[in-house]
């Protein structure tokens, strides 16, 4: 029998029950946390993923289960932060969130792995429903394998022509099989009449590309099929294990991975023009051992009907020459093979082989309508058989040859990650102007030149990757090789019609070497919840381009709070010359001669030849990024401010030459035979002055209804160059100080609008504005592109729709009639008859296009 409490123990008893129970507003422990860790990359689950739950000052720990799952149970409301981190993954914490009374909360965290393949480790992308808030400490873009197809876009420089602050640059037009590479925020183009492409760095899996004679990489030839991603990181430095070989930005392809489970895909696309798209993959993972095989085709006949016909038998019109259809025919085929296989819990070597290759008929690429069509705009000369005369070449062909094959091992020693990679690739890359599709009997001999470039390039690398509490400290040697040869050799010595055919292996070849080591220390220290810190080290040392030079990068980014990134970073770059830049031998060759301004008037006018400098430097930048994006809702807004300062630009400079120098065939200086253009001018590349890009990239995503977005984008991109001499802007004509350069437009705008409902159909439509100095050298106008994509039972149907309105689009490009450039004071140069006024080719962007792709899916890729 109880007696009734007194009242002092009924007070002592109801603060006891007070301090278990934690005070009479706290809430039941009742809620709970729960999730699967998962590869990124695969899907597939992470065991033995340690899982960190944060709140208050205080945490629990968790280990995840063989299928990758863990639980938090028994939690009181309020604001608790994930961190999930793995042998062998980079670790990752979510934003904080809130958990309310009784909540069941389950979420994925996808852990991304230690990998030199992706430059997108120096920081985290966080999602947040619909929207991506941009934890990195650098201007980021990442643009999926699922976005090209969603959108019809069949090559990778198709979106990166519409991503803010990237500007495509053409050889000749915008037809697929053209020749293009690429600027970031104006850096990397073809200003003063040099291709400095090589300012920007191209990677696959986070290994270079580029072209020894070129100094850059052909993006054209690269179709989005194998690649999971391309990632675009602006600015200099801290961007991959070579990431100080940049000043513009890097460019990055990631390769698709085997999946956890087995899974395939089939698409099948058709367009105009004769276009047509193919893809096939399969991959699957059986106990240690996983794969992945795809193939792929991308062909199309161009733009050009195969009724016309062009008359290219002699520069001087009225005389007949060679007839043919100018075609802009393109087929790229592209194919990946990875073998992963698993030697324990903790090693494992990935074996990945690939080839892109091409053959592309440039007879239209290159081809132009003859001076006399533009002596009045009005009245082109026309050969008896009613063909307009063209300049170009019938026979022009040109081969990519692109094999790569690599090996990475990754395991765990010291307590941190370790990963060793190699790779090894081959560029072939042959021009043949000798062959015709259709010769005829007046033109059945080699004629009339070709070229050819062969890069070797191979690479080994170590990285050593581990996470000290807070801290995740990196450290990385890598070594590449690039062992490049060029010859060329030409046959003009019968016009176009020569007596004999061109003896190859007596072309003169340009051969080189060259060792690049890089070795880099980087720490990226969590200081708190809201501030992260990337500090890191970069010492670089190439042999044959004598650069020897140590680059810093530091970085901050603040998270004042779950819809907020504040980032501000600092660093220098730069970019060593090109290979072929170095080579001292002066190119005789008259084929190879080019015009200065001092060279006599037509037809004489091809007088400079070309030359290397063996003592050309290195160009060097540096470079500040303020960033800032702030998610409103379902909607966001990002901006960034950047500034880069670029000294010992490289150009191109013409130099008086030494009396009696003439072209071959020519006898022994100092008499030229008669006919003969004697060399007046030496063209060589040189270090002449700065140059200063800067500029602001805003872009949003407004969210109007769940299903209805507006993605608008601007930017300004100012590049000039400064301190450059008066004697040098008057000889090149196209570098004027303090202007804009030539074929970097200082303004850039789009948007695209979105839909889509519960049944999985997406709709597109939106527009990018090419304004003024535009790399096609015409008037500023807008492209319209549209997609639809629609689920059809299991499989999904996929309607693009480029160039809507046909803008600027043509069959050939309109020699020296495009947009005329402001030339310097003194320049003696003029452009139809206006002195002051550099003369530009006008190059056309490719026609609308209309692209029916059918998807099917199976299993994991479903």
């Amino acid at each position: 029998m109880f007696k009734k409490a007194t009242p002092l123990a009924a007070l002592m008893l109801a603060a006891i029950s007070l301090f278990f129970s934690g005070g009479p507003a706290r809430a039941a422990a009742t809620a709970s946390i729960s999730g699967t860790v998962v590869s990124e990359t695969s899907g597939a689950p992470i065991s033995g993923a340690k899982v960190l739950l944060l709140v208050n000052g205080g945490s629990q720990s968790a280990t995840t289960d063989k299928t990758g799952k863990f639980a938090f149970t028994g939690l009181t409301p309020g604001t608790y932060e994930l961190r999930a981190s793995a042998s062998q993954f980079l670790s990752f914490d979510t934003s904080p969130f809130p958990l309310a009374d009784g909540q069941q909360f389950s979420l994925a965290v996808f852990l991304q792995q230690v990998s030199g393949a992706t430059i997108s480790s120096l920081g985290r992308v966080v999602a947040i429903g619909h929207q991506v808030l941009n934890h990195s400490s650098a201007a980021t873009t990442t643009i999926t394998s699922q976005t090209y197809l969603n959108q019809a876009a069949p090559q990778v420089q198709n979106l990166l022509e519409t991503t803010p602050g990237v500007t495509i640059e053409h050889f000749d037009n915008g037809a697929p099989g053209n020749v293009a590479t690429v600027t970031i925020r104006g850096s990397g183009g073809f200003a003063g009449g040099s291709n400095t492409g090589y300012e920007v760095l191209v990677l696959q899996d986070g290994q270079p590309l580029r072209n020894g004679q070129f100094g850059d990489f052909d993006v054209s030839a690269l179709t989005p099929a194998i690649y999971q991603r391309v990632e675009v990181v602006k600015g200099v430095g801290g961007t991959s294990l070579f990431g100080a070989n940049t000043i513009g930005g890097t460019v990055n392809l990631v390769t698709r991975d085997p999946a956890a489970t087995e899974g395939g895909e089939l698409q099948l696309g058709v367009s105009g023009y004769s276009s047509a798209d193919y893809n096939l993959s399969e991959t699957n993972t059986i106990g240690r051992f996983g794969y992945l095989f795809d193939v792929h085709q991308y062909s199309t006949q161009g733009f050009i009907p195969p009724s016309f016909r062009a008359d290219y038998g002699s520069f001087n019109p009225g005389e007949i020459g060679f007839v043919t259809n100018p075609t802009l025919a393109f087929k790229v085929r592209s194919a990946l093979g990875k073998i992963r296989y698993d030697l324990s819990n903790s090693t494992y070597g990935v074996l990945t082989v690939s080839d892109e290759s091409d053959i592309r008929d440039q007879t239209g690429l290159l081809s132009n309508p003859s001076q006399v069509c533009f002596s009045n705009n009005t009245t082109c000369v026309f050969d008896p058989n009613g063909n307009p005369y063209f300049f170009g070449f019938p026979g022009n062909y040109v081969w990519n040859i692109q094999p790569r094959y690599g090996f990475d091992l990754h395991s765990t020693i010291g307590g941190g990650d370790l990963e060793l990679r190699t790779y090894h690739q081959w560029i072939r890359r042959v021009v043949d102007g000798e062959n015709s599709a259709t010769p005829n009997s007046s033109f059945n001999v080699g004629c009339c030149f070709i070229q050819t470039s062969a890069d070797r390039l191979t690479g080994d690398s170590a990285t050593w990757t581990k996470v000290f509490g807070n801290n995740t400290l990196i450290a990385g040697f890598g070594a590449n090789g690039d062992y490049y040869n060029f010859g060329s050799a030409s046959n003009f010595s019968g016009g176009f019609i020569p007596t004999t055919a061109i003896d190859f292996s007596k072309a003169p070849n340009g051969q080189a070497t060259e060792i690049e080591r890089t070795y880099l220390v980087r720490d990226d220290d969590a200081l708190s919840p809201k501030f992260d810190l990337t500090a890191a080290g970069y010492y670089s040392d190439y042999d044959t381009l004598k650069v020897k030079r140590f680059d810093p990068r530091l970085a901050v980014v603040n998270k004042p709070n779950d819809s907020t990134v504040i980032r501000a970073s600092i660093g220098t770059g730069f970019a060593a010359p090109r290979l072929s830049d170095l080579n001292p031998n002066l190119d005789t060759n008259s084929s190879d001669s080019g015009t200065a301004a001092g060279c006599p008037p037509p037809p004489n006018q091809f007088c400079a030849a070309s030359s290397g400098n063996p003592d050309l430097k290195a160009e060097t930048a540096t470079g500040g990024d303020i960033g800032w994006q702030q998610l409103f809702g379902a909607s966001s807004v990002g901006l960034d401010l950047y500034r880069t300062n670029l000294t010992d630009h490289i150009f191109t400079g013409a130099f008086p030459a030494p009396a009696g120098l003439c072209f071959d065939p020519s006898p022994t200086p100092p008499k030229c035979p008669d006919g003969s253009t004697p060399i007046l001018f030496i063209q060589k590349p040189v270090n002449l002055a700065g140059t200063v890009f800067q500029g602001i990239e805003a872009n949003a995503s407004i969210a109007v209804t769940n299903n209805f977005n507006i993605n608008p984008y601007y930017n300004i991109q100012s590049a000039y160059p400064t301190a450059v001499d008066v004697q040098t802007q008057v000889i090149l004509g196209n570098v004027v100080d303090n202007q804009q350069y030539l074929g970097v437009p200082i303004h850039k705008e789009g948007w695209q609008v979105e839909y889509h409902n519960r049944a999985h159909a997406e709709a597109t439509f939106g527009a990018d504005y090419f304004a003024k100095n535009n790399s096609f050298n015409v008037l500023p106008f807008w492209v319209y592109n549209a997609s639809y994509n629609t689920p059809i039972g299991d499989d999904t149907l996929h309607v693009g729709w480029s160039n809507i309105f046909n803008a600027n689009s043509g069959l050939f490009s309109n020699f020296q009639n495009g947009v005329p450039y402001p030339a310097a004071p003194g320049y003696t140069g003029s452009c139809f008859g206006k002195a002051g006024f550099y003369c530009t080719t006008a190059f056309v962007h490719a026609p609308h296009v209309l692209t029916v792709t059918f998807d099917h899916r199976w299993g994991s890729l479903h």
